[in-house]
């Protein structure tokens, strides 16, 4: 009851003390989840300041403005991450590979060879058969396999 009795009390300066409690949390590292509630409980201080409503609507502005506050953060976050990258493809690490230039680490066998890109080695397919060190491009996957063409190929088509 005694719970009750205290929440029942709650005045503006009760919601700024909650708001500036979860602004000062959300500097340990929550990601957003406590500010939009942090300034909710600021926005609900100013209006209770100024209307002195009852403590079950102010309950209920908080809980409003809370949903909202963070809504419109999660909908202007998911326009920015689609504006920054259309294809995301971070945990698909052969898309990336896709155009990328490097070197035959090893002679075109039965139309398959090695190559090395970043910190790794991978398996190649060429339709056709290449020296070791020729520089080629990767123009696709199959599998966990590269598919790499020379080089030449493209520059000869640019001239």
């Amino acid at each position: 009851m005694l719970i009750w009795n205290w929440l029942a009390d709650w005045g503006e300066l009760h919601w700024l003390i909650l708001g500036v409690t979860l602004l000062i949390l959300e500097i340990s590292g929550t990601a957003g989840l406590l500010l939009w509630s942090g300034l909710s409980a600021l926005m609900t201080g100013g209006l209770v300041w100024l209307f002195h409503p009852p403590v079950f609507v102010q309950w209920v502005i908080f809980a409003v403005l809370s949903m909202i506050t963070t809504y419109l953060w999660f909908k202007l976050n998911r326009k920015q991450d689609q504006e920054t990258d259309p294809t995301p493809v971070l945990n698909q690490r052969m898309q990336r590979c896709l155009g990328a230039e490097t070197v035959l680490i090893q002679d075109v066998v039965q139309g398959k060879s090695r190559v090395r890109l970043d910190d790794t080695y991978w398996p190649v397919i060429a339709h056709q058969p290449m020296k070791a060190g020729t520089p080629v491009i990767v123009t696709a996957t199959e599998g966990t396999y590269l598919i790499v063409r020379p080089l030449e190929q493209d520059e000869e088509k640019g001239s």
